[in-house]
């Protein structure tokens, strides 16, 4: 299969199944785990999962310009585990159609959870 039409079906998977996808398929062999490792890849999927929970149309450019950004990945400051960073906007798991809500704020930065930014001895 070209590459081309291997990316469109592993962008399927992942917006079916969300983040956790990202794992199962580069465990299955190394030309997936190339594919799905790609910055343009991510980004693409990213940006899909956005579209699919927001009609951009409805909003400003400013708004959208501000909140159609892409994540990234981060290590937390306490356990030291990757996640991934969001900015302020809209949150989810990367499952098409499913929206966690919109934050207008980072709650903890550099923490991948409240519980590690609290070990750390943040304060809410």
């Amino acid at each position: 299969i070209p590459n081309e039409i291997l990316q469109r079906i592993l962008l399927e998977v992942v917006l079916s199944q969300g983040d956790s996808a990202y794992l199962n398929i580069s465990l299955v062999c190394r030309r997936f785990r190339d594919i799905v490792g790609h910055p343009g890849f991510k980004q693409e999927a990213h940006f899909s999962w956005l579209d699919s929970v927001v009609n951009w149309n409805n909003f400003s450019k400013e708004f959208c310009e501000e909140y159609r950004v892409n994540y990234t990945i981060s290590e937390c400051f306490t356990c030291k585990t990757l996640f991934k960073s969001c900015p302020p906007g809209y949150k989810g798991g990367g499952k098409r159609g499913v929206l966690e809500g919109f934050y207008s704020t980072v709650d903890w930065p550099d923490f991948c959870s409240q519980d590690c930014f609290c070990v750390s001895g943040g304060q809410l």
